[in-house]
């Protein structure tokens, strides 16, 4: 064999190896799963494997924990007691859902007397009284409630919020303490299967009365009387401070 047939056996091979290769980039690039949030691998602008940057999941690190402000527990007489505790969400662009959580009722030597479980959702930024009522606790004395949160908190990117306002309180001492007021959806949304918590404090906004009411739809714009009542009175003739907590749980606006 000459050295130009060699050569050109040679060249013919390389041409080969490359439309080889190039069929086979062909098909990988073709084949190959773009990337996306649920790939397994933090690619794209992801903060996170499959999370933060244009993914909607939350990475972990993006997320401030829901934060107590305080926790009371409230005499309503006969061994019977309400339990309230105040939560916020501080991160003002995530909305948490379905966090579980338990309320522990403990003596003054941090003994256990009883829980209670439940769940909660905050809007971003929200500030929620978790608020039972009538505890029955025996013959056991309660000094505190104490909160634990017992599932991971589920972070959503989110800019809901319910627009709420509550005026022209009145309360009225009596043998039966009665507070009303008004409440007006300041929104162009209708807000159906909502709470609102209220919180009576003395001059010191230390809490000593608590209560909640149900509202079954506020339409835009639309105001309603609503009302909490105690069943005896509060050695506190008049309270200094009344706080309102209204609740809207994520999912429950409507367009």
């Amino acid at each position: 064999m000459s050295a130009w047939s060699a050569r050109r056996q040679i060249t013919f091979f390389f041409i080969l190896i490359l439309l080889f290769m190039a069929a086979a980039a062909g098909v990988l690039f073709w084949y190959w799963p773009r990337p996306d949030c649920q790939d397994g691998r933090q690619n794209q602008d992801e903060s996170g494997v499959d999370c933060g940057g244009g993914c909607s999941a939350v990475c972990p690190f993006e997320a401030r924990s829901v934060q107590m402000i305080w926790s009371r527990i409230l005499p309503l007489g006969a061994g019977v007691y309400d339990a309230a505790v105040l939560v916020e969400n501080p991160n003002a662009n995530l909305a948490l859902t379905d966090l579980a959580y338990s309320l522990r009722v403990v003596d003054d030597d941090n003994l256990f007397i009883t829980r209670i479980s439940g769940s909660l959702s905050l809007a971003p930024g929200e500030q929620w009284l978790i608020f039972k009522t009538n505890i029955n606790v025996g013959r056991r004395q309660p000094a505190r409630v104490l909160v634990d949160f017992s599932s991971p908190s589920v972070w959503r990117r989110s800019a809901e919020k319910s627009n709420l306002s509550v005026s022209d309180r009145q309360f009225t001492p009596g043998p039966v303490p009665l507070l009303k007021a008004k409440l007006t959806n300041q929104s162009l949304m209708s807000y159906r299967d909502f709470e609102v918590a209220v919180v009576l404090s003395d001059d010191e906004h230390n809490g000593f009365a608590a209560s909640q009411t149900a509202v079954s739809e506020l339409a835009p714009g639309e105001t309603k009387e609503i009302s909490f009542s105690w069943p005896r009175p509060f050695s506190i003739t008049a309270p200094a401070f009344i706080d309102f907590y209204p609740h809207v749980a994520i999912g429950n606006l409507v367009n």
